[in-house]
C-alpha cells in the first residue's frame, strides 16, 4: 500500500484511492483528505467503504458490462488450444512456432465457423491466457541420480573448508581462439567508443587449465595447445609444486581426461583428493566465475598474431589478477538452497558404498 501511494507507474486514480485510505487511517478527517486530494467527501467515503468490504482489491475498478463478446468462450478455447500445438505438425510444415499473424491466418483458412477473426483479437485472447508463442526457454533434464549428494559435498567444502588442506576449483577453458584483426582498431575518443576491425585472421586455438584457490582468490594456470590427460597431469604436477607439503582438495568435473589412469596414478602418489561435480553441475564450480572475468578483460577484445602471443597474454593476465584483484568470491549458495531448488525435503545420505571423491 505504501509503495502504491508513491508509485510513478500506476495510474493516478489508483494512487489517489490508496492515499485516501492511508490518510484516513493516519487520523485525518474525511473533509481534510477530500480537500488535500481535490475530491469530494462522498468520493472519499465511497472508496473507504469499498476498501473495508473488499480489501485492497476494492480500490480497483470493477468490470464493466461494455460491448458483448463477439467470440464465445468455446471459440476462445479453440484459439488457445491451437496456439498450444506445433504448427508444423498439421498446418504449416517446416514452421516451428506460431506468430499471432500466422495463427489468425490459419484460423480464417481452416475454421470457417469461427469467422474472419482479426490478428488483434487473437493477440488479446493469447494475452488473456498468458500465452507468448514468440518466446522460448531452455531447460535441462537432470540425468545424474546422485546430483544432490555430489553437489552437497562441493557446497560443504565452500561453506566449511577443511583445515588440513587447500580447496582448489579446477577446470579447462578450451577453444580460446588466437584472432588477429586484419586492420588496426581505433581508440576511444570523446563521443566515440573504441572501434575494432570486424574481419580477422584465425591462427588456431589453445587451452587454459586453471585452478582457483577459494580462500585467497588467486589463480594458478597453464596454457596448452592440446587438452589430453598428458597436459592435465602436467598441470597437476605444477600445481603440486606450488602447494608443496599441503593436501589439495580439487573440485572438478567428470571429463574423461580427469578420470584417466595416467591422472589417477599421480593422484594416488600424492596428497590429493579429487571431488567430482555432478553431471551438468559446472555452475557449482567457482573457477567459472573467474573464466567470465578472463573473457571480459583479456580475451574478448584481443588482437593476437599467433597462438604463442595469445598464451603469453593470458598468462600475463593471471599475474595481473593475482597481484591486483585476487579476492575470495562471496559464495552464498548453500546445500539448503540446493534442497529448495531441487525440491529435496530432507537430508539424503550417501550409501556406505558410494563415494564421489577420489
Amino acid at each position: 500500500m505504501f509503495q502504491l501511494a508513491r508509485s510513478q507507474k500506476e495510474s493516478y486514480r489508483l494512487v489517489c484511492r490508496v492515499q485516501m485510505v492511508l490518510q484516513v487511517v493516519a487520523g485525518y478527517s474525511l473533509q481534510m483528505v477530500a480537500a488535500y486530494l481535490h475530491r469530494s467527501v462522498k468520493t472519499v467515503q465511497k472508496w473507504l467503504d469499498r476498501f473495508s468490504r473488499m480489501g485492497p482489491k476494492g480500490l480497483l475498478d470493477l468490470p464493466r458490462s461494455g460491448r458483448p463478446q463477439v467470440y464465445s468462450p468455446e471459440v476462445r478455447l479453440k484459439v488457445v488450444g491451437l496456439a498450444c500445438q506445433y504448427p508444423g505438425k498439421e498446418y504449416l510444415p517446416g514452421v516451428t512456432h506460431w506468430s499471432v499473424r500466422t495463427l489468425a491466418q490459419i484460423i480464417r483458412q481452416r475454421f470457417a465457423e469461427i469467422g474472419k477473426i482479426s490478428r488483434e483479437t487473437v493477440r488479446r485472447i493469447l494475452k488473456a491466457h498468458h500465452l507468448q508463442p514468440h518466446r522460448i526457454k531452455y531447460f535441462l533434464t537432470r540425468t545424474d541420480p546422485h546430483f544432490f549428494q555430489k553437489a552437497e559435498q562441493v557446497l560443504k567444502l565452500y561453506q566449511s573448508p577443511p583445515e588440513d588442506g587447500v580447496v582448489i576449483c579446477v577446470d579447462e577453458r578450451t577453444g580460446i581462439q588466437a584472432l588477429e584483426r586484419k586492420h588496426p582498431g581505433l581508440p576511444m575518443l570523446p563521443g566515440h567508443c573504441q572501434k575494432q576491425e570486424f574481419e580477422y585472421k584465425r591462427h588456431g586455438t589453445f587451452c587454459l587449465i586453471a585452478g582457483l584457490n577459494i580462500a585467497t582468490g588467486k589463480v594458478f594456470g597453464q596454457c596448452y595447445e592440446r587438452h589430453t590427460n598428458v597436459e592435465f597431469r602436467d598441470f597437476l604436477e605444477k600445481l603440486l609444486a606450488s602447494f608443496a607439503n599441503q593436501k589439495l582438495y580439487i573440485i572438478l568435473d567428470n571429463l574423461k581426461t580427469h578420470l584417466h589412469s595416467n591422472v589417477q596414478e599421480l593422484v594416488a602418489k600424492h596428497n590429493i583428493q579429487l571431488v567430482f561435480l555432478p553431471f551438468h553441475g559446472s555452475w557449482l564450480n567457482q573457477i567459472e566465475i573467474w573464466f567470465s572475468i578472463l573473457n571480459g578483460k583479456c580475451i574478448h577484445r584481443a588482437d593476437w598474431k599467433s597462438i604463442a602471443k595469445g598464451m603469453d597474454e593470458v598468462m600475463k593476465f593471471i599475474v595481473t589478477w593475482n597481484e591486483n584483484w585476487a579476492h575470495p568470491f562471496k559464495w552464498k549458495f548453500t546445500a539448503d538452497d540446493l534442497k529448495k531448488l531441487l525440491g529435496v525435503e530432507e537430508q539424503i545420505k550417501l550409501p556406505n558404498s558410494a563415494s564421489f571423491m577420489a
